[in-house]
C-alpha cells in the first residue's frame, strides 16, 4: 500500500508540475499500472528483461559503459542460464530506480544475491557485494592507512569504493553486522546522505564522501533484521530500528516454483527432468518438514544444484548422501531416508 500511495503522490506532483528533479539513473515514473510514453533515455521494463511484470510494464534507464575500465569490470555478466523470480525482480528494478534503500529476505539459497546480480548484469551497473560478520572491521568497508612506496596514504574501502564509483552495493547477511558498522551507515541510508570517513586524515572535508547518483544501496539477509525465533541462523542479531526504518524497499523471496527449480537443476547439471522433478519434490517435503520443527536443516537450490551435479559420479541416494544426509544428525538422517524411499521407492 506505501508503494502505491507513493505513486499516487508522484502522479499528483507531475500534474501539478512539481516532479522533483530526478538523477541520471531515476525514472520518475518507474511502475505506471499501464504503460506510459518514455522520458528521454529510457527503455521499458520488458525490452530489457524480456517480460511484463505484474505490477505493469515502467520506464528504466540502463546505464552507458564506464570511461573507467576499472569501474567497468566490475559489471556483472548475465548468466543466460539464470531463471529470475520475475515480479521479485521488477520491484528491486523499480527500487533501483527510485532510488530507494532496499531490503531482500528470503530463506537459505531463495536466490537474494543472485538476484540482485542479475539485475546489475541488465542494467548494466557495476556490483560489489560484502558479506558481513560479527567480527567485521570497518577499515575494509570505509577504508584505512596503509604504507604504499614507503609513503603513508588513505586506502578506500569497499563501501566508500561503491559510492564514489556509482555501484550498487550489496551488502549480505546483513543481521550478522555490528552495531558500530550499522551505526556508520546511518547517514549514508538516508536521502541526500553522505559517507563520513572518521579515520581519514585531513579536514572535514577531506572526510565526507558524497556519494554519485547511481550509487544504490541493497542489504539482504534471511530475516528482517528482528532476530531469529527458529534457532535456524546462528549469529543474527536484532538490529537497531533506526536502521530497519531507512529502508524504502523490502523484496520478500520465497522459494522457487516446482517448474522453475527443475529448470535450474536441468540447466546446471545433466539431470534429466523426470529425476530433478522428483528430487524438488523431496526438497518440498524436507522443507516442509523444516518449517514443522521436524528437521534441523533445509535443501536450499544451491543444496539441488550440487546433488544434480554429484549424480555424474553416484547414484541418485550416494549423490545425496555426500551433498545434503551426511550433514544432518542421526534422527533427521533417518527421516530423510524414509522421505527419499516416498518419492523414490527403494533405489
Amino acid at each position: 500500500m506505501s508503494e502505491l500511495n507513493n505513486r499516487v503522490a508522484e502522479a499528483i506532483a507531475q500534474h501539478l508540475g512539481k516532479t522533483p528533479k530526478a538523477s541520471p539513473l531515476v525514472a520518475t515514473h518507474a511502475t505506471p499500472v499501464a504503460p506510459q510514453e518514455l522520458v528521454s533515455g529510457e527503455l521499458y521494463f520488458s525490452n530489457i528483461f524480456g517480460y511484463k511484470p505484474t505490477m505493469g510494464d515502467f520506464g528504466i534507464k540502463v546505464l552507458e559503459d564506464s570511461s573507467d575500465p576499472d569501474v567497468q569490470r566490475l559489471v556483472p555478466i548475465a548468466d543466460n542460464d539464470y531463471v529470475v523470480q520475475q515480479d521479485e525482480a521488477a520491484l528491486l528494478v523499480a527500487g533501483i530506480m527510485d532510488g530507494d534503500k532496499s531490503l531482500i529476505t528470503g530463506p537459505t539459497g531463495s536466490g537474494k544475491s543472485s538476484l540482485v546480480k542479475y539485475v546489475c548484469a541488465k542494467l548494466n551497473m557495476p556490483f560489489i557485494r560484502i558479506n558481513m560478520s560479527g567480527d567485521v572491521e570497518s577499515a575494509s568497508l570505509f577504508g584505512t592507512l596503509t604504507v604504499r612506496g614507503g609513503a603513508t596514504v588513505w586506502e578506500d574501502g569497499a563501501l566508500t569504493e561503491a559510492a564514489k564509483y556509482g555501484a550498487l552495493c550489496l551488502v549480505d547477511e546483513w543481521e550478522l553486522m555490528p552495531a558500530e558498522i550499522a551505526m556508520g551507515m546511518q547517514n549514508l541510508l538516508e536521502d541526500g546522505g553522505n559517507l563520513y570517513l572518521k579515520e581519514k586524515p585531513g579536514t572535514s572535508a577531506d572526510r565526507i564522501v558524497i556519494p554519485h547518483d547511481n550509487f544504490r544501496l541493497v542489504f539482504a539477509g534471511n530475516t528482517v533484521g528482528q532476530g531469529d525465533t527458529t534457532g535456524a541462523f546462528s549469529g543474527v542479531g536484532i538490529q537497531n530500528t533506526a536502521t530497519i526504518d531507512r529502508f524504502t524497499n523490502t523484496v520478500k523471496l520465497g522459494y522457487l516454483s516446482t517448474n522453475h527449480e527443475v529448470a535450474i537443476i536441468t540447466s546446471k547439471s545433466a539431470v534429466d527432468v523426470v529425476v530433478a522433478t522428483k528430487m524438488v519434490r523431496l526438497a518440498s517435503l524436507v522443507r516442509s518438514a523444516y518449517e514443522q520443527g521436524r528437521m534441523g536443516l533445509t535443501m536450499s537450490p544451491r543444496t539441488l544444484i550440487n546433488w544434480g551435479r554429484k549424480q555424474k559420479r553416484y547414484t541418485i541416494k550416494q549423490a545425496l548422501l555426500v551433498a545434503f544426509t551426511e550433514k544432518l544428525n542421526d534422527d533427521d538422517a533417518k527421516s530423510m531416508d524414509e522421505l527419499y524411499t516416498k518419492v523414490f521407492g527403494s533405489v
